[in-house]
Formats: structure tokens, sequence, C-alpha cells
């Protein structure tokens, strides 16, 4: 081969345009509508995964599908109702508008790849192996994975990690996936917490307890070395010195418990209607374990627990703090946080 054929040959390698890259936004799910006959398929789906539900499958799938989400679907559809949105359900409006957002960064502050942003869910639509499919179709052999759940637990990330294991093992091309494990302590996630919360306080004045809501977990899963319930407690502490200046006491508690195992405590309906007998008046809840509002935190506390602070047990106000959501603020954090481990594949 000459000197020239090798020239030619190089070069033509070298024109060929770098493959983009990917990152996946990956929340829980939502039912596509809501409506019985959608939160039941949703139950059937998320309910029956064994990492999320820690039961016998021959025993616990037959309950799941015949008596709990048939009773379950009429009431956690009218709960979907009151806070139903346009484009869908908020957990499904906040994650669409979180991609959207990251992509229009990267694509700004994009060196020498381009990048690929999409966003799927664990359970429900859109299916997290149509998404990365769909990926793939577009060019993208590197992916970036961000589980959108700030702590880390077996039943919400893991479950995610175990998903893109059984993905690739079914190739014979696997994907390169990186993933995102949790973001429990990371400063700018603390700080866009202090900042959202100093914002609400400017505008509504200071309560007598900030109480910290986090989701519940059964108390099993902690007990076989799931270190969520640490994270917790390493995001509220961590909350607690950048607000220390505040003096405003800060608690935490866990909600939406299922079933009659015993789970993590304390419960967060169970803290709310004791504040008032010890003075608590007025009180703000926010939900750090959510990266985007939903049903759990719309319905539940600004709603539900609200009522029962005010309505039932004497308290005067209970006002709810948003989730960081597709805001500037979270939206800095995201992108930090993905831009850090892009690096090497940029």
């Amino acid at each position: 081969m000459s000197q020239t054929q090798t020239i030619t040959s190089v070069d033509r390698f070298s024109s060929i345009q770098p493959k983009p890259l990917g990152v996946l936004l990956v929340n829980l799910g939502t039912p596509n509508e809501p409506t019985p006959e959608a939160v039941r398929e949703y139950l059937n789906e998320f309910l029956s995964d064994p990492k999320v539900v820690e039961l016998p499958g021959l025993l616990w799938k037959p309950f799941l599908k015949h008596i709990v989400s048939p009773r379950r679907s009429k009431p956690v559809a009218e709960n979907y109702k009151l806070v139903w949105q346009e484009g869908g359900s908020p957990l499904m409006v906040y994650t669409k508008e979180q991609a959207q957002k990251l992509q229009a960064r990267l694509a700004s502050n994009a060196e020498s790849r381009p990048i690929i942003v999409d966003f799927a869910m664990r359970y429900g639509e859109p299916r997290l192996n149509k998404t990365i499919d769909s990926l793939r179709a577009r060019g993208c052999e590197e992916v970036l994975v961000m589980p959108m759940y700030p702590q880390f637990s077996g039943s919400t990330t893991g479950t995610i990690l175990d998903y893109l294991g059984r993905y690739n093992a079914a190739l014979r091309d696997p994907v390169n996936f990186r993933s995102v494990k949790h973001y429990t302590d990371h400063p700018m996630y603390i700080n866009a917490l202090a900042q959202s919360v100093e914002d609400f306080w400017a505008q509504h004045g200071k309560p007598d307890r900030l109480l910290l809501s986090y989701h519940g977990l059964p108390q099993s899963m902690v007990d076989k070395g799931d270190p969520y319930f640490d994270h917790c407690h390493l995001t509220a502490e961590l909350l607690r010195e950048a607000l220390a200046e505040h003096h405003v006491a800060i608690d935490v508690s866990f909600q939406s418990r299922f079933g009659k195992a015993k789970w993590i405590g304390p419960s967060t309906e169970d803290t709310i209607r004791e504040y008032p007998a010890a003075g608590v008046k007025k009180l703000h809840v926010m939900c750090p374990g959510f990266s985007v509002d939903c049903l759990e935190t719309l319905e539940e506390i600004a709603m539900g627990c609200k009522d029962i602070f005010e309505k039932e047990v004497g308290g005067e106000e209970l006002l709810y703090i948003p989730c960081l959501n597709a805001e500037e603020i979270g939206m800095n954090v995201i992108q930090y946080i993905v831009e850090s481990n892009l690096k090497g594949w940029r």
C-alpha cells in the first residue's frame, strides 16, 4: 500500500462523525389516565416488582391482581384527578420538562460530541426499554442513566440498575451504560434545597417547624442493608446545617405506607397529628426524596395532610414547599451531575 493510500484511509476514518451520547432521566412511573382501569394496570406492574414488594410471587401476584389493585384502583384514580394536569400527571409533566431543559442546556455546552437527552419511566409509559431502543436507533452506543431519586434504595434506583443489566443481557452488542447511584449529599443538591426553603420563607414567613417527609420503606428492607433510611437522614442533617441561621427546628418523617408490615418511621401523618398539642401551629412540609412533584406530594401532603393538620387536630396552617421540579436551581443540580458523569466520554 502506498503512502498516499494510507493517508487517504486515515482521512476517511477521521472524517466519520462522532456518535452521539445518550442521557436518560428515569423516574418511577404513572398511569396514562386518571381512571380506575389505567391505575389498575399501573399498580399491577409496579407492585409486582419483587424489589418493590418482597413477598413470594406465587402468593403475592394473585392477591395483587384480584384483591389489592381492584380495591385501590378507584380511590387512587380519584386522587389522581385532583392533581392531573393538561399534559398528564405532574410526575410526567415535570420529568418531561426536565429532559427538555437539560437537552437545551447540554446542546449549548456540547464540545465535540452531540448529546441526546430523553426520559423514561420504570413502570408505565414511556417504556424504559423502548426509550433505550430509540436512543440506540439514533446512534447512541454510550448512555448515561440518571435515576431521579436523590437517595438510593433497592426498590427505586436498584430496580433500574437491575433492568439495565437484563436489557443488555439480551443483546449481542450491548449498550455501554453509566449510571448515577444517588446524590444524597451532593453540595449543589443541598444548596438548592436550602435556597428553595429560604425563597419560600421569604414569601410566606418562617414556620414553627419544618418537616421533611420522605417516601416510606418497609423496615425489613433496611434491616437487610438498604441504605435509604441513612441517606434520608444524611440529607436532612446537611439541610439542617445549611439552614441553621434561621433557627427553625427540622424533623424527619416517612409517608405513603402500604400493607401491614412494619415500616420505617416515624409516620408523617402521626407526626402531623401530634404537632398542635406540642405547640406547633404553623408547619411547613418539604419532600426532599422526590425530584418532582407527584401524587404523593401534591395529594397526600399538600391536600391530605393539610386537611388533617388544619381541620382535625387544631393546627393553624400547613404549607407545602414544592419540589425542585424543573426550576432553574434544580436544573443546575441535574446538569452538573450529568456533565460530571459524562467526563471521559465527551
